[in-house]
């Protein structure tokens, strides 16, 4: 493990991270997870975190795509095609175990709990979390650090990305995954950048993350219990329930209703505040076994 790592994520504080879902959302997801964590969690954090927060290491999963992918075998974004023969993943070193940023779903929205489905090679960011959760809870403290820092940020992303209406890859109601475009305001712009952060530059162009979160984190207890329920195959299930209709609104090469973003907005302020909600039960679940 490289000592690349844990030095990047100490100089966070220095640099300026990236706009978009992988920006902005994402450190308002953190938050959101951030005012709930337990006391035990965030003690626990500050030791297998050092020198950065959730919110700091938000986008890591993304600024850092080379070096992981050299380093621990992280991939970052999507393939340039959804699927992949396992033959396409046997060419690579035996070290490789790409973490996904998208998941696959079937017709009726399960997610799947496994990545090989017949001859071909599905895209499972669930599967993924499932297994870092658990690697966490069970090895956290025979872990290096860098490796745990790496894990805890993969963790703190990938559950943003499973909420974005584009990071579900519904096969085959839908296996386009977003690879279209429409005009906003007379602006073309492809429907997978129009949530990964278009949609809240049109919205709110000035909003910071903590604005962001603060909009969305208004949910009771009990509601809040609800969104919690299950596990994470569970909230992988919900949110391609959620997210669908966002896969069946737009013209594909024509314009956007003007009212359209608006309408958008309650998707969207959705999603950011079920990931919060969930990513504060994996990290409680982790790091506090008393919660």
């Amino acid at each position: 493990m490289k000592k690349f790592v844990l030095l990047s994520l100490l100089l966070l504080m220095s640099v300026q991270l990236a706009s978009g879902w992988g920006g902005v959302c994402h450190r308002a997801i953190a938050q959101v997870a951030e005012n709930h964590i337990s006391k035990t969690t965030k003690k626990a954090l500050k030791k297998y975190l050092p020198g950065a927060t959730i919110v700091e290491v938000a986008s890591d999963a993304d600024k850092f795509y080379y070096q992981w992918s050299r380093d621990i075998g992280f991939e970052c974004s999507n393939p340039k095609i959804l699927r992949r023969r396992p033959s396409d993943l046997d060419i690579q070193p035996t070290n490789i175990e790409p973490w996904c940023h998208s998941y696959t779903v079937d017709s009726l929205f399960n997610t799947y709990r496994h990545n090989r489905e017949g001859d071909v090679y599905v895209r499972n960011a669930v599967m993924d979390i499932d297994f870092l959760i658990n690697d966490l809870k069970q090895n956290k403290d025979k872990m290096e650090k860098d490796e745990c820092i790496m894990k805890i940020s993969v963790i703190v992303h990938l559950i943003g990305d499973m909420h974005c209406p584009m990071h579900v890859l519904y096969v085959p109601q839908d296996p386009t995954g977003g690879k279209y475009s429409f005009y906003v305001n007379g602006k073309k712009i492809n429907a997978h950048s129009y949530w990964d952060g278009g949609l809240m530059k049109i919205l709110e162009p000035d909003w910071s993350y903590y604005e962001f979160s603060e909009a969305v984190d208004t949910a009771s207890a009990e509601e809040i219990a609800e969104i919690q329920k299950g596990d994470v195959y569970d909230w992988g299930k919900s949110s391609a329930q959620t997210c669908f209709p966002a896969h069946c609104l737009y013209p594909t090469g024509g314009e956007l209703s003007p009212d359209q973003p608006e309408k958008d907005r309650e998707l969207m302020n959705i999603q950011l505040r079920n990931a919060g909600y969930r990513l504060a039960k994996a990290l409680n679940d982790i790091f506090d076994t008393q919660n």
